[in-house]
C-alpha cells in the first residue's frame, strides 16, 4: 500500500479502497502545475497509463480530432514522422491508441512489461507536450486536410486522413442522427459542435487556430493523468514530474463546459441524410431528453436499467408498443452518460413520413402506462442481477480492465475534481437500487426524466435521394471556380505544395530519428508458447473438453454443434435461428418473461454460428452452431433448464413474430454492413475462391444479407417455407452426434457432466434427417456494391499456397510489416484512407482491405504492387527486431479466463497443437530480411486470383465500373 510520503512533488488529496478493482485509489495534484493525478494500485500486471485533456470544441472544424492524430506524428525527443506506428510495430503493448470525445481527448497505453510500459508512457508524454506540429506544417495537411492538385490540368480536391474518416462517419444516418441529437439538446454548449469534424467545415481550420488549440488546452494544468495496476508509482511519478510537469507553471485554462440551460418547451430539429437512387427510403424519428448529472452514479445506473427494461430486453414493453403501432421497422435506444449532461434517446428507424406526432404520442402513452400500472418488478430485479454479474465478471474482451475503469473515472472526474473516484463502485449503488424497486423509485424516474421533463428535443432525419452526390457536385464546382480564379503563381504554389507534401510523406525518417524511439530486445520475449488446457472426457454419447482456469466461481459452457453436414440451402436459416432464439415465445414463457428468467438465474445465454479451419485438410473447415452459457456453479441446473426451454420449445412457427424479427434484422444490417464494409468486402472477395469464406458469406456476410432482404420483401408468400426450413435446420443441427461440449472453470466437471448436461444430451433430436456436405458453385464475381457513402471499402485476396508455399509463422511478421509500413504509407498516409489491413490464414488464404478510403483503383494498384515490395524488402536488424516484437505483441495479448477457454477449445476443434504454434512462434522469432523476401511468391500467388470487391460511393463505383464484373446497389 502506498504512503503519502511516496508522492514527492504531489499533494495527497484522497485515498479509497476499491473492492471492485481489488485495490486502492489515490487522488493527487501536482504541486507546481495543478495537474490532476489518479492512481489505482492493485496486482493487475496489465498496467495502464493515460493522459487526458478537456478539449471543448468551439466550431465544427474537428480541431480536437485532428490534433489527436497530429501530436502522434513526432515530437522533440522522438522526432521520427510516426512514432505511434514505430511503437505499434515494436512494442509489447496491450493497448495503444488515442480517442477524441465530445469534450475531452484521451491518450491511453497499456503493457504487461514494465520497461515497455515506461517507454510507451514516455513517448506519449512527449507527444502531447512537445509535438512536431509547430515545426512541420505538413502534419496538419496530412492528418487534417489539404488542397490536392498534382498538375495544372487536374481537378482541385480536398484530401486528408481525418477529412476522409469523417466523410465515412457522416455517411451513416445513425452517426448523423447522434450528432444532431446532441446539437439539439445542448445547443448553447460546446456539445453542439462536432468534435470529430464535419467534412464541410474541416477545410475552414487554419494552422493558426490549430496551434492555438494545442497551446491553450495541452497544458499540465488542464491534464488528467492516470496510472493503474502493479506499477512502481513513486518511480513513474518522479519521472513525469522531472521530465515534463516541473517545466511548466500553473495557469488557468478555461476549459470547463457550461451546462445547457433547461428548455421550457421541447424543441424540434429536422435534417436529411443521403440515400442512393435505388435505396428504400425511411425516416428516423427520435425522442430525446437531457437526463441528469454524469457525476450521479446511482441515477446513471438506474437510467441504464430503465433503458434495458423498457427498450432493450426481448419483449421490452415500450419498444413493443412502438413496433406494434406500425411506426417503423426497428427501435433503438441509448443512454449517453459520457458527457456532462447525459442524454437518453428513443429512436424509430425506417418510419413512414407523416408519423412524427403519432410517434411522440405513442412514446408518452407507453411510458405513462408503465408509470400508472407499475413496472414489471421481476424484470427490474433481473436487469440489476445482469449488471451485477457483468461488474463482478469484469470481462471487457480485448480491452484491458484498467483502460475501461480509467475512461469511466473521467465521466465524473472531468467535471468535478472532488469526484474523481465517484464512479469507482457500481455494486453498492446497484444494491441500493435493488432496495428501491418496490418503492416506486423507477416509476418516478420515468416521470422526472421523460414525462415531466421539458428539456427534450424531437429530432427527425428524412431520406434525401442523392444528397451526397449533390454536395459532392457543389464542392466540385466550388473548387473548380476557385481554381479558375487562381493566377498562374497561385496555381503553381498549390501544385508545388502538393508535391512537397507527397515528398514529405514518401521520405522515410532518418535512422538517427528512428533509433530515438525506445524499444525492447528479443531477449525480453519468451520463446515458449502459452499452452492449451484441453482435457477430453466422454460421458455417455457426449465428448466434453474441459479447460481448467481460475474463473472466480463462474462456469463457462459452450455447446458446440457441428454443421458440416447441414444442407447448403439451410445455412442461412441456421444463422437466422441465432436471431430468433430468446426473441420468440417458448412453451412455458413469453419471450419477455424468458429474458427475465435468464437474467435472474444465470449470467448469460447467447447463440452464434462460426467456423474452425481444419489444419490437417486442404480447404478443410468445420462450421458450427455455438450456444454459450455462463453462470455460477450452483446455477448450472437452472441454466440447463433454460437452455432446454429455448432450444427445444421455442415457437419458431410464430409467423407474426418472425416477420418482426426479420424486418428489424434487415434494418440493422442496412447500416451494419456499410459501417463495417472492410470486413464484408474482404469476406465477399475471398468467397469467390475459398469454400470456407463462401460458407461464411452465406451464413453471415453479404450473401446472408441478400437472403434477409428477400425474406423481408416477400415474407407473406414465403412464411410457410421459412417455418419449414427453420424446423429442418433445428433437426439437422441439434443432434447427439453433432455435439461437443466445452467447459471452462475449476470444478468437479465429472459430476456436472453426469447430471444436467447428460440429461440435455438425451433430449436432442434423434429422428432421421437429410444430411449433405455443401458443394458450392465457386464463381469469381468481382462485385461493386453501391451505397450512399462518401468513401469506399476496397478488398482483394486469394489463395497463397502452392507447392513449396505452405503456411508459416513468418506470414504473421509480414502482416505487421504490411500493416505498419507498406499499406500504412501508401493507402493511409499518401492515399488518405482512414485504415488498411491484411490477413493470412492457416487455410492458405489471405486478403487486403481498406477502410473509409477515398480511392478505388489507386488502392487496388497498391495491393498489386505488394509482391514487388516484399521481393525488394530491406530492413536492418533493429527494424526486424521491432517487427518481430510487434508481431509477438499481438500473439501474447493477455486473455480473461473465458477467452483462454475459447482459445484452447478452438485449437482442439481445428487440430492445432502446441507443437504447431511453437513452430510458428519460432518462425516469427527467427524471421530475417531473407525470410520476408522469400514470401514474395506467396503474395504474387494470392494476387493472381484477381478477386475484387468494393463497397462504397455509387458514383465512384460507376466511374470505375471496369474494375468489376457486376455493379449493383447494396441495399436494393
Amino acid at each position: 500500500m502506498l504512503k503519502e510520503t511516496d508522492f514527492k512533488n504531489y499533494s495527497f488529496i484522497q485515498k479509497e479502497k476499491i473492492e471492485e478493482l481489488n485495490g486502492y485509489g489515490y487522488v493527487l495534484e501536482h504541486k507546481k502545475t495543478g495537474a490532476r493525478v489518479l492512481l489505482v494500485e492493485n496486482d493487475d500486471t496489465n498496467k495502464v497509463f493515460s493522459i487526458a485533456f478537456r478539449t471543448p470544441p468551439a466550431d465544427d472544424t474537428g480541431v480536437a480530432h485532428i490534433l489527436e492524430h497530429s501530436v502522434l506524428c513526432g515530437s522533440d525527443k522522438f522526432p521520427s514522422k510516426d512514432p505511434f506506428i514505430e511503437l505499434a510495430k515494436g512494442s509489447l503493448n496491450t493497448f495503444l491508441n488515442a480517442m477524441t470525445y465530445p469534450d475531452k481527448t484521451v491518450y491511453p497505453i497499456a503493457s504487461c512489461n514494465e520497461q515497455d510500459y515506461h517507454n510507451l508512457m514516455h513517448v506519449y508524454l512527449d507527444a502531447v507536450f512537445h509535438p512536431n506540429i509547430y515545426k512541420r506544417d505538413e502534419i496538419l495537411k496530412q492528418e487534417g486536410w489539404h488542397y490536392e492538385i498534382a498538375d495544372r490540368d487536374d481537378e482541385l480536391k480536398f484530401n486528408g486522413v481525418v477529412y476522409n474518416e469523417m466523410k465515412g462517419v457522416f455517411s451513416s444516418p445513425d452517426d448523423v442522427l447522434a450528432r444532431k441529437i446532441q446539437e439539439a439538446l445542448l445547443k448553447d454548449t460546446p456539445y453542439a459542435y462536432e468534435s470529430g469534424g464535419d467534412p464541410d467545415a474541416i477545410p475552414e481550420l487554419t494552422r493558426e487556430k490549430f496551434l492555438d488549440f494545442h497551446s491553450k488546452y495541452y497544458h499540465p494544468s488542464n491534464s488528467y493523468i492516470y496510472l493503474y495496476g502493479n506499477v512502481d508509482f513513486a518511480k513513474e511519478l518522479e519521472f513525469i514530474d522531472e521530465e515534463y510537469l516541473s517545466h511548466y507553471e500553473k495557469k488557468v485554462v478555461d476549459s470547463e463546459v457550461a451546462l445547457q440551460k433547461p428548455f421550457l418547451t421541447p424543441e424540434t430539429l429536422k435534417d436529411t441524410y443521403s440515400v442512393s437512387e435505388e435505396e428504400e427510403e425511411g425516416v428516423y424519428l427520435s425522442y430525446n431528453v437531457a437526463a441528469g448529472d454524469s457525476c450521479d452514479n446511482e441515477r446513471g445506473l438506474a437510467m441504464q436499467i430503465l433503458d434495458y427494461v423498457l427498450f432493450t430486453m426481448p419483449g421490452a414493453p415500450v419498444r413493443k408498443k412502438l413496433i406494434d403501432a406500425g411506426l417503423g421497422k426497428d427501435v433503438d435506444s441509448y443512454y449517453d452518460g459520457g458527457i456532462q449532461q447525459p442524454l437518453f434517446s428513443i429512436i424509430v428507424k425506417n418510419a413512414g413520413k407523416g408519423k412524427e406526432n403519432l410517434f411522440i404520442q405513442t412514446v408518452e402513452e407507453a411510458l405513462k402506462e408503465q408509470v400508472e400500472k407499475g413496472l414489471n418488478k421481476k424484470a427490474i430485479y433481473s436487469a440489476i442481477n445482469n449488471y451485477e454479474f457483468k461488474y463482478r465478471e469484469a470481462d471487457f474482451g480485448r480491452f484491458p480492465k484498467g483502460l475501461i475503469y480509467g475512461l469511466n473515472f473521467l465521466n465524473s472526474w472531468l467535471y468535478d475534481d472532488a469526484k474523481a473516484l465517484e464512479l469507482a463502485d457500481s455494486l453498492t449503488p446497484l444494491a441500493t437500487l435493488k432496495e428501491k424497486v418496490d418503492t416506486g423509485y423507477f416509476e418516478q424516474l420515468i416521470k422526472e426524466s421523460f414525462l415531466d421533463n421539458t428539456h427534450k428535443a424531437y429530432v427527425y432525419l428524412y431520406p434525401e435521394e442523392g444528397k451526397n452526390e449533390r454536395l459532392e457536385e457543389e464542392l466540385k464546382a466550388q473548387l473548380a471556380k476557385m481554381k479558375n480564379k487562381l493566377n498562374s503563381k497561385q496555381l503553381n504554389y498549390l501544385i508545388e505544395d502538393t508535391k512537397k507534401l507527397k515528398e514529405f510523406q514518401e521520405t522515410p525518417s532518418t535512422q538517427e530519428e528512428l533509433e530515438k524511439i525506445p524499444t525492447l530486445s528479443l531477449s525480453d520475449i519468451s520463446r515458449e508458447v502459452r499452452p492449451f488446457k484441453n482435457k477430453e472426457m466422454v460421458i455417455g454419447d457426449t465428448t466434453a473438453v474441459v479447460h481448467e482456469y481460475h474463473t472466480n466461481g463462474i462456469v463457462y459452457s459452450d455447446f458446440c454443434f457441428d454443421m458440416s453436414e447441414l444442407p447448403e440451402e439451410l445455412i442461412p436459416y441456421a444463422t437466422l435461428l441465432t436471431e430468433i432464439y430468446r426473441y420468440v415465445d417458448t412453451e412455458h414463457f413469453s419471450y419477455n418473461d424468458l429474458a427475465t428468467e435468464i437474467n435472474l438465474k444465470i449470467g448469460g445465454l447467447s447463440f452464434q454460428t462460426g467456423m474452425n479451419v481444419l489444419v490437417w485438410k486442404k480447404d478443410g473447415y468445420r462450421p458450427y452452431f455455438s450456444i454459450q452459457m455462463k453462470c455460477m456453479e450452483e446455477q448450472v441446473a437452472d441454466g440447463m433448464a433454460l437452455l432446454k426451454e429455448v432450444l427445444l420449445n421455442s415457437k419458431v412457427d410464430d409467423k407474426k413474430r418472425l416477420k418482426e424479427i426479420i424486418s428489424e434484422l434487415r434494418t440493422k444490417m442496412d447500416t451494419r454492413i456499410p459501417a463495417s464494409g472492410h470486413v464484408y468486402a474482404a469476406n465477399r472477395a475471398l468467397s469467390y475462391v475459398d469454400p470456407m469464406m463462401k460458407y461464411k458469406d452465406t451464413a453471415e456476410g453479404i450473401g446472408f444479407y441478400e437472403f434477409i432482404k428477400k425474406l423481408d420483401k416477400n415474407f407473406d408468400s414465403n412464411a410457410e417455407l421459412l417455418v419449414k426450413q427453420l424446423v429442418r435446420a433445428q433437426m439437422c443441427i441439434f443432434r447427439k452426434e453433432n455435439l461437443t461440449l466445452s467447459l471452462t472453470g475449476e470444478f468437479n466437471f465429472k459430476s456436472l457432466l453426469e447430471g444436467e448436461m447428460l440429461q440435455f444430451n438425451r433430449m436432442l433430436y434423434e429422428m432421421p434427417c437429410v444430411k449433405a456436405v455443401p458443394t458450392f458453385n465457386m464463381e469469381k464475381k468481382n462485385e461493386g456494391f453501391k451505397t450512399a457513402s462518401k468513401v469506399q471499402y476496397v478488398a482483394s485476396g486469394g489463395c497463397f499456397e502452392k507447392e513449396g508455399q505452405e503456411y508459416t509463422g513468418a506470414l504473421k511478421v509480414l502482416k505487421t510489416i504490411f500493416s505498419y509500413d507498406y499499406l500504412w504509407v501508401n493507402v493511409r498516409v499518401t492515399g488518405g484512407a482512414y485504415g488498411c489491413m491484411c490477413s493470412f490464414s492457416r487455410n492458405g488464404y489471405g486478403f487486403f482491405t481498406s477502410y473509409r478510403d477515398p480511392n478505388l483503383s489507386a488502392t487496388l494498384n497498391v495491393y498489386k504492387k505488394a509482391a514487388e515490395y516484399v521481393r525488394n524488402f530491406e530492413a536492418g536488424q533493429r527494424d526486424m527486431t521491432k517487427y518481430i516484437i510487434g508481431t509477438i505483441s499481438g500473439i501474447d495479448q493477455p486473455l480473461e479466463p473465458a477467452a483462454l477457454g475459447d482459445r484452447s477449445f478452438h485449437a482442439y476443434q481445428s487440430g492445432v497443437t502446441v507443437e504447431m504454434i511453437q513452430k510458428e512462434r519460432n518462425q516469427v522469432l527467427d524471421a530475417t530480411e531473407e525470410t520476408i523476401r522469400s514470401l514474395a511468391g506467396y503474395i504474387e500467388t494470392m494476387m493472381d486470383a484477381g478477386t475484387v470487391c468494393a463497397i462504397g460511393n455509387d458514383r465512384k463505383l460507376e466511374e470505375e465500373k471496369e474494375l468489376f464484373k457486376q455493379v449493383s446497389s447494396l441495399t436494393q
